[in-house]
């Protein structure tokens, strides 16, 4: 819904308001984060610590928890301003009711989303909405921690003494984490 009223000739559009837009870059996250930082943009964009093997010596290197993606906290002019001038920055889409439309984030789910992956930074793997099947899995709280107060979908790992827990995000998709069993609450 486009909300729009003439007051003294002044256009006052919804669009203006800043809200959270998902961006597909092509492996420069580091570059779209300062071009977008530099035009006073707020902006995520979850980075990992990942072990790689590189001719016989392992190395731990930073890379972006959903690659290729980050997100941006801005009103849709500026942000489209400033696609415009970068095209390796674009939007993300999502198809609803047969059209694709760009990719915007509720600001809670983002605010969670931001909480969630700072605090589970080294323990964390990220699932896209198509890959993970929620129904199957028990719903949780847990109960204690630093995750105290989530509640998610814990996927149940043989062999193992922890728990693979998910947060679900309604668009952005899942975080995973492990969790010892003494904080996890079952819910009914």
């Amino acid at each position: 819904m486009d909300l729009t009223r003439n007051t003294n000739h002044a256009v006052i559009t919804q669009k203006d308001e800043p809200r959270w837009f998902a961006l597909k870059v092509s492996k420069k996250e580091s570059q779209a984060l300062a071009i977008l930082e530099k035009a006073g943009m707020r902006t995520f964009c979850p980075f990992i610590n990942t072990d790689i093997t590189i001719r016989g010596n392992k190395m731990i290197v930073k890379r972006p928890l959903i690659p290729n993606t980050l997100f941006a906290f801005a009103p849709f002019h500026l942000l489209n301003d400033i696609k415009n001038m970068h095209p390796f920055i674009t939007y993300c889409y999502k198809k609803v009711d047969g059209k694709y439309k760009i990719l915007q984030v509720p600001t809670r789910e983002m605010e969670l989303f931001i909480d969630t992956s700072s605090k589970i930074q080294d323990d964390i793997t990220y699932f896209r909405p198509e890959e993970v099947e929620l129904k199957k899995g028990d719903r949780v709280r847990i109960v204690g921690g630093i995750l105290d107060g989530y509640e998610g979908t814990l996927l149940k790992a043989k062999g193992r003494a922890k728990r693979m827990f998910l947060i679900n995000f309604e668009i952005l998709g899942s975080l995973g984490t492990h969790i010892d069993p003494e904080f996890i609450q079952i819910l009914k």
